[in-house]
Order: C-alpha cells, then structure tokens, then sequence
C-alpha cells in the first residue's frame, strides 16, 4: 500500500515560524535543569532543610499540577478572545513564573521547608501556564506527520540551547566566580527572568496562533452530539486512546527514570567520581545533546518515531548500568559516557513529544473535536508527577543512609555505594521498561497518514 503523501497538501513551516515558536522553549529549560541538578542540593546543603524535607516539599508542590494542568489545559482549548485562545494564559503565566523563580532561587533569610514549598507551587504553576497552551500551539501550527515532527525537533532544540545556557551559567560561576551553588542559582534567576518575557512577547506578536473556526471541531458524520464535552468526559476520552495509553506508559516511565537519575547527578558527580566542574560537564552534556537532535529527526524519518525512541532508550539503558563501575580513577571513562548519554538526551527531549502531537489526531479522525490542550495537558501532567516521585524517591533513598550532602566525597564507603546503584542501576530497569512499550506503539507514518485523510475528509 501506497502512503499518501501529506506532506504534499499541507504548507511547509517557514524556519522563521519554527525559530520563534521554538524559542519559548528555551526559558521552560532553564527552569527545569537547576530543579533538577542544583536545587536539592542548594536547600539540603546551604540553605541547611533536610534530605527528607527536601524530598517531601517537591513532592507536595509537584501535586498541584494534578489540578492545575488538566483544568488549564481545557481552558486553553475552550478560550475565546480576540487575542487568541493560547495568547491569554500564557501571558498570564509569565509574572507567575518570574516572582516564583526569584524568590526560590535567591531565598530571604530564615527559609524553610513551608518556605521552599510555597516558592515551588508556584513554579510549577507558572511553567503550567506557559508550557501547556504553547504545546497545544505547537500541535496545531500543522497537521502534517513531517511537520509536526520538525515543530517538535525545532522547539526541542531551544530546549536544549536552554539547558546549555543553563549549564554555562554553573560553567562561568565555577571558572570565574565563588563556586558556591548560592551564586550559581543567583545568575539562573537573572537569566530566567530576563528570556521568559521577551520570548512569550515575540511568540504572541509574530506567531499566527490556529483561530478557533479553523481547528476541526465538528463531529464526524453519525455524530450526534456536537455540544463541547464536559471536563471529566474529556479526560475520560483521553485515557481511551490506545496510543495515548501506551504514551502516558512511555512518559511515566522515562520522565521518572530520568528525574530520579537527575535527583542523585551532582551527589554522585561529586562523591563518587569526585568532579569538581559539575556546571562544566553539563555543558558538554548539553552541547552533544543539541547536536545530536538532526540524527534522532533523521531516524525518526528512516525506521519510525517509535522505533527511534526504543534506539535512544536501549543506548540510555546500557549507559546507565555502565555508571555502575566508574570511581574517580576512571573519570575520563565517565566522561565519555556521560557525553554519549547528552547525545540520548536529545532524543529523549523531541521523540516522545513528537508522538504525542500525532497521538491526538487519533480522537479528531473519530469525533471531529480538536482538543491538543487536553491532550498536551494529560501528557504533562503525567510527565511531572512521574518527575516528582522519581526526585522523591531518589533523594528519600539517599536520606535512610547516612548520606551528608554537605560531606559528599567524606562520606562512608557503604553509604557511596548505595549512591551508584541508585544512580545507575535504578534508571537502567526502568528504561528496560520503556523499551517494551516504545516496540509495541501502533501509530506509524501509515496509520497517521491514513487518519490525516479521514481528518481531511470530514472537513472538506
């Protein structure tokens, strides 16, 4: 059987287009990377809050998205304003996410864990109202199988400039500054503050945004009902997509394997392998994860998005087993793993998202109703509670030992060997479980090309 040729009938993004949507992706990056490396051990370390309350507080703040991405997210599907549907909650979402940062990474005195958890809630509520609606944005700028595959490379890769500038900013304080982790989530704050407004204004200023009556939103013929659904029926309709149900699996899996893996990075960086340019490493990490993007896109064309994914997570697998057996007389060693793991990060970045953008068309084909921000929301919502319990679980190992983060390398022999196996066993198993899952994704180029047709033909 012939696949149709969709990429024929649908207009190709302009870079221009790409770029400036993609941009926003670089602000959202540089908020996830000091969450996830330097922020547990900034508040254990110097700001002297408990492994266990540290863990905890992360926890309860990361909650709230159970709420707040499912309700913003048919929000921002539902709104109605001459600015647009996304414009709105985005903007919103900006001072939310400045005011937050600042005082989580640069705390007043006498902070403490209901401290920390305030600061963090609203982060997570801030970056909600950003991330969700610029990722139902970025779903419907095309229909397009190829295309949404090159919004989704695009935006990931000012993800990754993202993070690269997030760890050039640990690079600098290291090679020039005090060295101290304080300073470092200082500069992070100026740097979050200051890209997070001026790429949402160029997104809502030069971005055509998909207006209301031209997102399929009609049912198919045989439908009845053609009264927007109920919040719970929405979500309802979500967890009974089969790929969508196979996604969420993926995303539960890799997210937590990598937030858990992430929790324990510096601990073991610095205890274990005892580096002390930790910022710098990233940096490198980063760099070949960017420049790896191109060849993940590639081979996402050659064999398949999924099949792809199911590559990068064979090679994370491997690699993660491997930190097992390295110490500080094998640095160089784990320097060079840790660079191949970077280039993995960047398909693990675009890969599931880009399925995920094709895992919606599967309920448009069938009812008519384009509903990505449900959709894009019920995705993130999963990825950042897995995130959430991963850190969680990560960091509450590490506190039943006798594990001191402000010690590190001092620390005991048993308490550093329960580190390696938590940093690089742990994920290991869990990737091997994603694997299973990546194999076994229904939703091809074919299949996708042939709902495109259906999509096509209840609207023409």
């Amino acid at each position: 059987m012939t696949i149709p040729k969709t990429t024929l009938s649908e207009p190709t993004l302009s870079k221009t287009t790409l770029s400036i949507y993609g941009m926003t992706g670089l602000p959202l990056a540089l908020v996830g990377y000091p969450i996830a490396i330097w922020l547990p051990a900034f508040y254990a370390g110097e700001i002297n809050i408990s492994l266990a309350a540290v863990a905890t507080m992360l926890l309860v703040a990361k909650l709230t998205d159970v709420i707040t991405d499912p309700l913003v997210g048919v929000v921002s599907d539902r709104l109605r304003t001459p600015i647009g549907r996304r414009r709105p909650v985005i903007l919103l979402g900006v001072p939310v996410l400045v005011v937050s940062i600042w005082f989580l990474f640069v705390p007043v005195a006498g902070a403490d864990a209901t401290y920390l958890l305030i600061c963090i809630a609203g982060m997570y509520i801030g970056t909600t109202l950003i991330g969700l609606p610029y990722g139902a944005w970025g779903a419907e700028l095309s229909p397009d199988y190829v295309q949404r595959a090159r919004v989704t490379a695009w935006r990931e890769q000012f993800t990754l400039i993202g993070l690269l500038v997030a760890a050039f900013i640990p690079f600098l304080v290291e090679q020039y500054g005090d060295r101290s982790i304080s300073s470092i989530m200082r500069y992070m704050a100026l740097a979050i503050c200051i890209a997070t407004p001026v790429a949402v204004v160029a997104l809502c200023l030069l971005v055509k945004e998909t207006a209301p009556e031209k997102v399929p939103d009609k049912p198919s013929k045989g439908e009845r009902d053609t009264a927007p659904m109920s919040f719970l029926e929405g979500q309802k309709k979500v967890l009974q997509n089969r790929p969508m149900q196979m996604m969420i699996g993926v995303l539960l899996i890799v997210t937590m394997a990598e937030a858990f893996r992430n929790a324990l990075s510096l601990f073991f960086m610095k205890s274990v392998i005892q580096a002390d340019g930790v910022g710098t490493l990233y940096f490198i990490y980063f760099v070949a994860g960017l420049a790896a993007v191109p060849f993940w896109l590639w081979l996402g064309r050659k064999l398949g998005k999924h099949v792809a994914l199911a590559v990068t997570l064979i090679t994370v697998a491997l690699i993660s087993a491997i930190n097992m057996f390295f110490t500080s007389e094998t640095y160089w060693l784990f320097v060079g793993f840790f660079i191949a793991k970077g280039a993995c990060f960047g398909g693990l970045q675009f890969l599931p998202l880009a399925i995920l953008a094709d895992v919606i068309d599967v309920e448009t084909a069938e009812t008519g109703k384009a509903r990505a921000g449900s959709y894009i929301a019920f995705a993130s919502m999963v990825a950042k509670i897995s995130t959430a319990l991963g850190t969680f679980l990560a960091i509450r190992a590490l506190s039943f030992t006798e594990f001191q983060a402000k010690l590190l390398s001092e620390n005991a022999f048993e308490d550093l060997l329960v580190l390696r196996v938590l940093y690089a066993i742990v994920p290991a198993v869990f990737f091997i479980a994603a694997i299973v899952l990546a194999l076994r994704f229904p939703l091809t180029e074919k299949v996708h090309a042939e709902l495109q047709d259906r999509i096509r033909a209840q609207n023409a």
